[in-house]
Parts: C-alpha cells; sequence; structure tokens
C-alpha cells in the first residue's frame, strides 16, 4: 500500500512512505497516520465503492492540538491510501487559532436538498463541532466566544478531497436555551438521512449532562430540536461521539431495533482504574424524532442486598466512625452521609484512613464522586502528590484505587478482591489536591460476594476502543464501526514516534438474541485473506492439565483463532511472550464465565501508572460447552473477540521486538483444544 499524500507524487516517495511504516510498534494492519497525533475516526462515509476515513488530526506535531480532519481512503478496509487535510482549523491574520474543527460525520447529499454542488455533483456534506478559540464576531455577524462549541457543515464536490465551509456557520449556534451554560460542552455531531419521515436526523452530545439531543432537518442547514435522550447506564464521566443507526435482530426482517452508541470519559469498564476511555450502547427504538430505550436496557445499579456495610458515614465524626483523620480533615465529619472534602473549599486536604481488617469478600462496593486527580505511584506520598483518591493498601502497597470524574456524579464501583481473600488491608481516602477540581466525595462502602449488576451494555471492554463511530452510505442494515485504539488516560504518553495513536479493525455490527436479550455481536470486517500469504499452524489437543505449551511459531503478526472447552482453572494463549517474563496472557476463566487480557507484562508498561492492568469482559460458555477466542495480534495492539463477536477486548501493547514466542497456558484443565495460528503480513507495502 503507498500512502498518497502531498509529496506521494513519484515512486520514490512512496516507497520512502512505506519504509516508515516498518518503526518500532507501528500497526501493520491497522490505519495510523504516517506522523503526528490522530484521535477520534470522524465523517465516515462510504460513496462510490470507496471508504472515507476522516479523523482528529494535529498536523503540528505528537500530541493533540489544531485540531484538524485527517483523511484516508480504501476500497477493502485493510489497504489505505492517505490524503491531503481535508478541513483544516482555521486561523487569524497573525496565525492565531480561531477554530479547531472537532468531531462528527459525513453524508452524501445525492437529491441536493442543501443546495450544495450541482445536478451532476451531488455534494458530500461534512457535520462536525467548531470549537472557537477566541471571542470574536464572524464574517456573517454571528459572535462566539472562547471556548464555545457550536455545529458546522462544509461541503465537498470532488469525493472529499477538498471542502468549503458554509459561510452562514455555525448551523446550530448554540445549544436550546434550558441548556444555554452548557455551551463549552455541546459536541460531536452524528448525522443520517431518516428514509421514513424524509428528514435528516442529527445526534449530538451535551457531554457533562449525559444527555444526548436530536435535531431534524430538511437541508441541512436549518435544524430544530425535537428530543432529547439520557442521562441511562454508565455516567462516570462525559458522554461523547453519539452515533444512532437500526439493525436487524437475528437478521430477521421483522425485528428491527436502533441502536444509541456512546462514548464515555473517563468511566469505562477497564480495571484497576476505572480512569478510561470506553463506549456504550443502548438497544431501542426510534421513530424519526425519539429514541426509546428497551426496558430490559436501562439499569439501575443498587449493590447487592447481602452487602455488609463498612462504612455509611452515619456518625457525627470521621473519628467517631473509627477513621484517622489526618490535615485539614481532622476534627471534621461527614455531611449528609457522605465523605465531602470542601471544608475549606479545593483549598482543603488531608486523608482519612479505615482501620484494618481482614479481607473476606470477593468486591469492595462503593460510591464515588468528583474529582479526576488519579493515584500517582512515582508521587505517592510525597510533597508531589496531588491525588483525589480511595486506595485499598494491602503489605504496603496501593493494589486499588479509584479517582472521580471533574464534575462528575456520585456513581456506585467496585472492586474485585477476589484473589486477595485472607490478605489483611486499610482503605484510606485521599485528597491532596489544592487546585479547581480538588475534592472527592465517598458514600457507602459495602463488602460483597457478589458483584453489582452491570451498568451498561460495553461495545468493548477493553481499555483501547473510544469515540466508535460508524459508516453512513451502506445498506440500510449494514453497520461498519471504526474505534479510536487508545485513551484518553495515557493517550499522549504511549512510546511511539513519528505518530500517535491507530485506529482499531472495522467491526462489522449486527444484533443477536443471547440470553434472551438483544445483543451487540462483533465481528472484523477487513480483507485480512489479502494478508494472509504463509499456510497457518494448526493443532488440536483432547485435554491440556497444569501445564504450558510452547509452540513451534514465532512472530508479531498473527491471525489466531483458539477454541476449548473449559473445565477448570484458566485457560489461554501468551502472545509476544520471551517465554519467561514478557507476555500478553489471552485467556478464559470459566468460575468467572469471563474471557480477560492481561498486560502487566507485556514490554513497556512504565510510562503511565494507569497503564498495566488486566481486563475481563463477559463470555458464557457456547451451547456445546466450548468457548471460542479470536485474536487479532498486531505489532502493538491485540483484538480478542469471544465467541460469535458477543464479547471483545482491545488493547495496546508495546513488547521487545525480539519477543515473538507463543505458548499455551492452563492453570486446570481444557478438553478437545483447537488452535490456528495464521501468519499475516503488513499492509503497507
Amino acid at each position: 500500500m503507498l500512502l498518497r499524500g502531498v509529496i506521494a507524487s513519484s515512486a520514490l516517495a512512496a516507497m520512502a512512505a512505506a519504509e516508515s511504516y516498518k518503526e518500532t510498534y507501528r500497526p501493520q494492519f491497522h490505519f495510523s497516520p504516517e506522523k503526528n497525533w490522530m484521535n477520534d475516526p470522524n465523517g465516515l462515509l462510504y460513496h462510490d465503492g470507496v471508504y472515507h476515513l476522516f479523523y482528529q488530526y494535529n498536523y503540528g506535531g505528537i500530541t493533540w492540538g489544531n485540531m484538524s480532519w485527517g483523511h484516508a481512503t480504501s476500497k477493502d478496509l485493510t489497504h489505505w491510501e492517505q490524503l491531503p487535510i481535508a478541513i483544516k482549523a482555521n486561523e487569524d491574520a497573525s496565525g492565531a487559532l480561531t477554530e479547531m474543527i472537532y468531531s462528527g460525520s459525513a453524508v452524501f447529499d445525492s437529491k441536493r436538498s442543501s443546495g450544495f454542488g450541482s445536478k451532476s455533483k451531488p455534494p458530500l456534506v461534512a457535520v462536525y463541532t467548531s470549537n472557537y478559540e477566541q471571542d470574536i464576531t464572524l464574517a456573517n455577524g454571528k459572535a462566539v466566544l472562547n471556548g464555545q462549541e457550536s455545529q458546522s457543515i462544509a461541503f465537498s464536490t470532488d469525493n472529499g478531497l477538498t471542502w468549503t465551509q458554509y459561510a452562514e456557520n455555525p448551523v446550530i449556534h448554540e445549544p436550546p436555551s434550558q441548556y444555554a451554560d452548557q455551551y463549552q460542552q455541546f459536541r460531536d455531531p452524528f448525522v443520517f438521512w431518516h428514509a421514513e419521515t424524509t428528514k435528516w436526523v442529527m445526534v449530538v452530545s451535551l457531554a457533562d449532562l449525559h444527555k444526548l439531543l436530536i435535531y431534524t432537518s430538511s437541508d441541512l442547514k436549518d435544524w430544530t430540536n425535537v428530543s432529547e435522550f439520557g442521562p441511562v447506564n454508565a455516567v462516570g464521566g462525559q458522554w461523547e461521539c453519539p452515533n444512532l443507526f437500526p439493525l436487524l435482530v437475528d437478521g430477521k426482517r421483522n425485528a428491527e431495533k436502533w441502536v444509541m452508541m456512546i462514548g464515555i470519559n473517563p468511566g469505562g469498564p477497564a480495571v484497576p482504574y476505572r480512569l478510561g476511555s470506553a463506549t456504550q450502547y443502548v438497544v431501542g427504538g426510534f421513530n424519526g424524532t425519539h429514541f426509546t430505550a428497551d426496558s430490559n436496557n436501562v439499569y439501575e445499579q443498587e449493590p447487592p442486598s447481602n452487602s455488609e456495610v463498612f462504612a455509611d458515614w452515619s456518625q457525627s465524626t470521621f473519628a467517631a466512625a473509627g477513621w484517622t483523620a489526618t490535615g485539614d480533615l481532622v476534627g471534621q465529619g461527614p455531611e449528609d452521609g457522605t465523605v465531602l472534602t470542601l471544608q475549606d473549599g479545593d483549598a482543603t486536604v488531608g486523608t482519612l484512613t479505615s482501620p484494618t481488617f481482614r479481607i473476606s469478600s470477593n468486591y469492595v462496593i462503593y460510591q464515588f464522586g468528583c474529582c479526576y486527580n488519579p493515584y500517582n505511584a512515582t508521587t505517592y506520598g510525597t510533597a508531589s502528590d496531588t491525588e483525589t483518591a480511595m486506595n485499598l493498601v494491602v503489605n504496603g502497597a496501593v493494589v486499588r484505587t479509584t479517582t472521580g470524574v471533574s464534575g462528575g456524579d456520585v456513581i456506585w464501583e467496585q472492586w474485585d478482591t477476589s484473589d486477595l481473600i485472607g490478605k489483611s488491608g486499610y482503605i484510606e481516602i485521599v485528597d491532596k489536591s489544592t487546585g479547581g477540581y480538588g475534592h472527592l466525595q465517598v458514600g457507602q462502602i459495602l463488602f460483597s460476594n457478589s458483584s453489582l449488576p452491570p451498568e451498561a451494555n460495553w461495545v468493548d471492554h477493553g481499555p483501547d476502543y473510544y469515540a466508535a463511530a460508524t459508516y453512513n452510505g451502506l445498506s440500510t442494515y449494514e453497520r461498519v464501526s471504526v474505534g479510536w485504539m487508545s485513551s484518553w488516560a495515557y493517550g499522549a504518553e504511549i512510546p511511539t514516534t513519528p505518530w500517535r495513536s491507530a485506529m482499531s479493525v472495522p467491526r462489522l455490527m449486527t444484533l443477536k438474541t443471547i440470553s434472551g436479550a438483544a445483543k451487540l455481536v462483533q465481528q472484523p470486517q477487513m480483507n485480512l485473506a489479502s494478508l494472509e500469504k504463509t499456510k497457518p499452524y494448526s493443532k488440536t489437543w483432547s485435554n491440556l492439565s497444569k501445564q504450558n505449551v510452547t509452540l513451534p511459531v514465532t512472530g508479531k503478526l498473527f491471525d489466531i483463532t483458539l477454541q476449548f472447552t473449559p473445565v477448570s482453572g484458566k485457560f489461554g494463549i501468551d502472545v509476544r511472550t520471551d517465554g519467561k517474563t514478557q507476555r500478553t496472557s489471552i485467556g478464559y476463566d470459566p468460575a468467572k464465565a469471563t474471557m480477560f487480557v492481561d498486560r502487566q507484562a507485556s514490554g513497556d508498561v512504565e510510562f503511565s501508572t494507569s497503564f498495566p492492568g488486566v481486563y475481563y469482559g463477559p463470555l458464557s460458555k457456547q451451547k456445546d460447552g466450548s468457548v471460542k477466542l479470536r485474536i487479532l495480534l498486531d505489532w502493538s495492539s491485540v483484538e480478542v473477540f469471544g465467541n460469535v463477536g458477543e464479547s471483545v477486548i482491545t488493547a495496546q501493547i508495546f513488547p521487545s521486538s525480539a519477543d515473538t514466542k507463543l505458548a499455551l497456558f492452563s492453570t486446570g484443565t481444557a478438553k478437545n483444544v483447537s488452535l490456528k495460528v495464521t501468519p499475516v503480513t503488513s499492509a503497507w507495502v
């Protein structure tokens, strides 16, 4: 594949571009820009046999900034051509930024409802968020404020190569009057054509309020707010990047459902920190103006009824509750049944330490709110410590930690402590931050052998799948998604150069009835066969018990299918291992009915304290008692699809280039093991 940008007019330039895709950690079958920073996928559109991928792009560096729409195209979702920047951030005469081009979507206006283009050249129309960088009055007389987010449009008549921004932008200047104070948190429009009502529909987020506003239009210029949706389910962070689309349940024509897909940051399911970005979905119905969630898709999180109360903050002082206070919390007490460290505003600092206890339950369940200042092992307990966090400490080490969301709600959270049973520890509540959002709020703390009920349907249970977007322009019920394969918790720190970030593989989304409910199912939607040039390695075992099996295959790029019948203990495969200390472990735990990815020893994990972790996705056995894991291994990532794709985990990894072994592992017994390892070549040739 040759990158075609401004410099790609000669074979020499193309060869140089392809050569650049051999850097350490460079994805080989995931899209990444040749250089500089990338985040959210934008404007995904299939038009005239070409898949367009636009994306948030910084043309000036390897960290976030100068947000513009980058552009790449493909005919098979595998081999990509990188094109010039599509819509660039605007600057004033002095070169200072006036407007950044944030996330959005794109459509083909085939009937020219917008009036753009011509009969022979109907336009592509991009709908995006304008983030204004100054208090200015635009040429059309509209006044905007520094930090304001408004919705704008641009059009193209040359298949997306060049774009003209509409002279009357923004087309939605500000949110409805009742949400006027949210003008800085109003973003990420997803637009599509609704044939039944012959209207364009837009879904756009009020990020801090966990609300999605629905608008309709006849011409993509004049929009009417017709309804709103939310908050529901996961609300631990901001809501962003909504998508709304129809799918058929089990492929049946009379079983249409609509899926609302919502990004949340932070507050995803990834443990142990819950700091990361994630994408949830809600199944329901849509009538052209209103989305209504199915009742079995709205979750009310309440702790298990058999929970034991450890702290309910009903006492008048922290000392009376048995907790030891330091700093500004000495002599203080709870407020309305919660710990709220605002005695002297955000300037309050101090700690609360519980009595030591023996861990005897599987979960610690607790209510937690503001604010976002995570535990940092390198500054913990020093003068540079600025955390607002609750920690579980065992043998002098922080083994579980939670921080809040600045401005977020108080929500139920939990720590899985099943691997710590029998050990002694204590809980500490730490406020070391004096800046804005420098406080925290903690409610009840409970012990339970049962976990919290689901808080959401997660599109992906890993730490590195965010801002997922879907393609317009395909057939009605054909829905292909792409996610940003990174996390805001550490995205600016990953050890790559001269680029930073990649996209997930495109995934075909369907709805399938699983355990009596319509669940989102995903499978890779790309031409991997074109990259599979070598005969696969295949082998079966009737029984594997408490042993490791080093495989006679080495490499950094594989499409792996592992199917087995779990009996006891954990079973799976180590990839990118040296056979000793480095590995990424991918497997299944029948005791918890979960698949997992463990990247704690996956290579370079030191660049961020929130990077190492073990990630779990719920996965029941199939009808025949087996479990199937399909693993796409690239140079710096794994994507794991469980069974038919009802559970997915995506995680970046940064292993040593020398560590290329594969090995099966078993801590118990697995039967009827079937393995297929298919080597994959690079798409960047």
